[in-house]
């Protein structure tokens, strides 16, 4: 039987409290004959300590690597864009679409995505954030998606959400292992993966390299053009190198370099082909020695990362960013049931865009002292808290912090329930082209700020059955916004980013579901709903998402799962068509085989990705995928 994980992913459904309390009674029916007992799932992202996750004052939803398997011909994208609360605009589009995201109703920047529990943030970005389609999928061990604000523990861009994405490592009882993984379907897409990895005594490694090509389709719609446009295609290369070496058995160093290339093909415009081409790579190098003693661990996580960018259409340009992350942290069990972590975070951001900035003109520097503490008892309450300050090279000292307490206790023999709330503030950095852009550029930006309240209930029946309700309200003030400036008779003058004086309220409910029936199937559902006082501000973001995933078992080594996934219409603004327009709601289906052979090591495996091809509009005036299918094999030593 597969092993169940809590909270689960992928949870897709509505569902009343009626019902789902009223699953409770049947669950604690089932399990009469069993004790209450601690979920096996361990969650870091939302304390940085390794903690079960019913322990943990956060809903945390985590998709390990069976889950991730189970997504054929899919992206990173794609199935974060099912995790409750939050929405991808761009991955139902041509391979090299642009990509947002956006969780709990806030926009790109206010999600922090970590690549092994570091931010690789591309400076040259106008919003400082990073590029989801440089990642294979199949290099990606788990994802952990903490929803709330955490800038207490990884600063400047983690208001909305992190998302730590683990990319995979050497296994630790094998000499030589690995993975070798083909795959092909439509739109004459190919992907192909192989990872060896393995340990001897003191030294680990992993070697690991992808490469995916796609024919793709046309970007825009020519829905009102008289002839067809062109396919706008991409293709991506990842390799990736991990070593490990024990030099002591308290002391380890880990090494990393990595290299991401993309080449994507893209439109001009809504309804306008283009022959436009984008060239995007990033090279990364990290460094993390650890000394482990008997009450603690010290670590220093330190990643340099170097992005370039270049557009080839009838507006050129190109950008090469550097981006410096330095964490040092000690971990230390003060006394029982209590944990403590402080640390030391340096970020250093710079970028060129030849001809307008260079490297040493426009950078700025981030010194963030912070600490952390976790406290549980044998009562089952638990509390973290955490403060820090940040210290940034172009504005005035911002202090923030976390209290987080959770209560866990027992029902019934079979039932624990935990009950949870937050409060936290959190902030959002200025980017280097809203600080110094020739044009734009004010330097006398301030960060944007939220204050985050969160209250949340969840029911556990052993491992079996777990139930998660939140409520979360966001009051965010200062937001950066480019505002034009006109003379008396209308007419534009100029433009510039500027902290605004307007302020924004938003709130949201979550529910999610799993519930293992029995060794053959599973299930489970999850419902989204985000709403604002400033609609206006609200455009491409739905108020409603909900879904439901159904996993089944029928042989041995045999796996068929469904999901379906809905998404509500969106209220967007099209300065072309000059307002706004309602793109209506679309649900999607989803079909995936797998079929084990050679005592499990060589799957062949399928899938069809909107199987009952709908119809629909993602972005407005670009096209969308239709039913698509992938089928592939992949084979481990």
């Amino acid at each position: 039987m597969n092993k169940f994980i809590v909270p689960l992913h992928n949870k897709k459904g509505k569902w009343t409290t009626a019902i789902l309390l009223s699953g409770l009674s049947l669950m604690s029916s089932n399990l009469t004959a069993q004790e209450t007992k601690e979920l096996e799932e361990v969650v870091v992202t939302g304390t940085k300590f390794e903690i079960p996750v019913e322990k943990s004052g956060k809903t945390i939803y985590k998709l390990d690597q069976s889950d991730i398997e189970r997504n054929a011909g899919k992206t990173v994208a794609d199935i974060l864009n099912e995790v409750p609360g939050i929405q991808i605009d761009g991955n139902f589009g041509a391979p090299g679409t642009n990509l947002s995201y956006f969780v709990r109703g806030a926009s790109s920047k206010n999600t922090l995505i970590l690549i092994d529990g570091l931010p690789i943030n591309d400076p040259s970005d106008i919003s400082s954030t990073f590029d989801l389609r440089l990642l294979s999928l199949n290099q990606v061990e788990s994802i952990e998606v903490l929803k709330g604000g955490l800038s207490t523990l990884y600063g400047t861009g983690a208001s909305a959400a992190v998302i730590n994405i683990k990319l995979k490592s050497a296994q630790d009882n094998q000499k030589i292992a690995g993975t070798v993984d083909f795959n092909g379907g439509s739109f004459g897409t190919y992907n192909g993966n192989l990872n060896i990895n393995g340990k001897n005594e003191k030294l680990s490694y992993m070697v690991s390299g992808n490469y995916f090509t796609s024919e793709g389709f046309t970007s825009a719609s020519e829905e009102q053009s008289v002839t067809p446009f062109g396919k706008d295609g991409m293709d991506r290369k990842n390799a990736m190198l991990k070593l490990g070496y024990d030099f002591s058995d308290r002391f380890h160093l880990d090494f990393v370099s990595a290299y991401d290339d993309m080449e994507a093909d893209y439109d001009d415009n809504t309804f306008t082909d283009a022959n436009n081409q984008q060239l995007s790579s990033q090279l990364r190098f990290g460094l993390t020695p650890s000394y482990t003693y008997a009450k603690g661990v010290i670590k220093l996580k330190s990643i340099y990362n170097q992005n370039e960018r270049e557009f080839i259409s009838s507006y050129p340009s190109e950008y090469k960013g550097r981006n410096l992350q330095l964490d040092l942290t000690q971990e230390h069990q003060i006394i029982e049931g209590l944990k403590g972590l402080w640390g030391l975070n340096l970020q250093q951001f710079s970028y060129e865009q030849p001809g307008d900035l260079s490297f040493d003109s426009n950078k700025f520097t981030i010194i963030d002292p912070y600490a952390s503490l976790f406290y549980e008892t044998n009562s089952g309450f638990n509390i973290h808290a955490g403060a820090r300050v940040n210290t940034h090279s172009e504005y005035d000292a911002k202090f923030i912090y976390n209290v987080n307490p959770s209560y866990l206790f027992a029902v019934t023999k079979t039932i624990s329930m935990k009950v949870l709330a937050s409060v936290s503030t959190s902030y959002v950095t200025p980017s280097l082209y809203q600080i110094n852009s020739p044009l734009y550029g004010n330097t006398d930006l301030n960060p944007e700020e939220s204050l985050n309240y969160e209250q949340g209930v969840s029911f556990y029946v052993g491992n079996e059955f777990t139930l998660n309700l939140v409520h979360f309200t966001r009051d965010e003030s200062e937001p950066i916004d480019f505002v034009s400036i006109y003379d008396e008779e209308g007419n534009y003058i100029a433009g510039q980013y500027q902290n605004t004086a307007s302020e924004r309220r938003v709130e949201g409910f979550e529910a999610d579901l799993s519930w293992l029936v029995n060794q053959y199937f599973d299930m489970s559902a999850n419902f989204a709903h985000v709403s604002t006082d400033k609609p206006e501000t609200f455009y491409r973001i739905p108020k409603n998402k909900w879904g439901l995933a159904f996993n089944a078992r029928p042989a041995e080594n045999t796996q068929v799962s469904l999901k379906y996934n809905f998404t509500s219409k969106r209220t967007i603004y099209d300065w072309g068509y000059g307002g706004e327009l309602d793109l209506d709601s679309y649900g999607l289906v989803d079909l995936f085989v797998q079929q084990g052979f050679l005592e499990n090591k060589l799957n062949l495996y399928g899938g069809i990705n909107n199987l009952l091809d709908e119809e629909f509009t993602a972005i407005y005036g670009y096209t969308t995928r239709g039913r698509t299918f992938s089928l592939g094999a992949r084979f481990q030593f």
